[in-house]
This record gives structure tokens, C-alpha cells and sequence, in this order.
């Protein structure tokens, strides 16, 4: 007789379907999206009264910013800033497309960074670079003004 230990029915099936459930999610891929990503949002026209949320001078050519505004409520947003040359500024929500995390021009690359789940959108159009977002960024109309970068807050997007 022999003192081999024969594994437990219930062992042998858990073993089975964990086994079974790894080769089907690698089986569905890398979490890639094949989905089309939108294409950019078209720059709204200003309406409303614009608000002045950063001088010029402060956010150099081809650079990122966040500024505060507010929203037509009253209500506190941020806003994503691109300085795109010496007289464009192009501005967008700085909520993700993802979840609505918080977005921010901190990031170890040139673009836009959701750090909840990494989705990066580019400063150019606000369009998603690398998901899980699908959607590019919400813009707001924006001008400079004098010495003053203005933005024109619409309504929740």
C-alpha cells in the first residue's frame, strides 16, 4: 500500500476553474480598446463673461498649467491650460473622461495625466493618448487678453 496523498475533489476543482479563469483573461488580451478614440472636441465659441485665470507671463510657450475658475453656479473648477504660441492658449476641464477624477499638467511626460487610473490626453486638442478614458477632454473657449489668459467657464460638462 502506499502513503501517496490523492488531492481532495474540492481542490482539484477550485485548481481547475482558477486555471480555467487565468487562460480566459489572457485569452481576452491586454486591456488594449480597439474602439475608435474620438476625435477632439471642436474649440466653443466664447460665450458668457469671460474670467481672467492667469497672466500670460506665467505659462510660457508650449507649457501646461491648472488654473481656478468658476463655473456659472459659483461652483469652483479647475481648468487645464496650454499655451500652444505666443497668442493661443487652449483650455479644457480638468475632469477625466474616465471616472472624473481630477486631471493635471504634472506629468513625466508632455501631456495631461489622470493619475486614478492613468489616462493621458495630449495639450494640442485634449484627445486621449494612452486610456482607459475613450473621450477627449471637455475645452472651454479661451483667449489672452492683455496680460491676462481668459477663460470662458461654461455649464458642468
Amino acid at each position: 500500500m502506499t502513503d501517496i496523498a490523492r488531492p481532495a475533489r474540492r481542490t482539484f476543482m477550485c485548481a481547475s476553474a482558477a486555471l480555467g479563469s487565468a487562460a480566459l483573461l489572457t485569452a481576452c488580451g491586454d486591456g488594449h480598446s480597439e474602439a475608435d478614440t474620438p476625435e477632439a472636441l471642436p474649440i466653443p465659441e466664447p460665450t458668457g463673461e469671460g474670467q481672467a485665470i492667469m497672466k500670460a507671463t506665467d505659462l510660457a510657450i508650449g507649457s501646461r498649467a491648472l488654473a481656478p475658475a468658476k463655473d456659472p453656479s459659483g461652483k469652483e473648477v479647475g481648468v487645464l491650460l496650454f499655451r500652444k504660441d505666443e497668442k493661443t492658449v487652449l483650455a479644457y476641464s480638468n475632469v477625466c473622461t474616465h471616472q472624473g477624477c481630477a486631471v493635471s499638467p504634472k506629468s513625466s511626460k508632455e501631456d495631461f495625466y489622470c493619475a486614478c487610473h492613468g489616462s493621458r490626453f495630449a495639450p494640442a486638442d485634449g484627445t486621449v493618448d494612452a486610456g482607459p478614458a475613450i473621450a477627449a477632454l471637455p475645452r472651454y473657449a479661451a483667449a489672452i487678453e492683455g496680460d491676462d489668459i481668459v477663460a470662458y467657464v461654461t455649464a458642468a460638462q
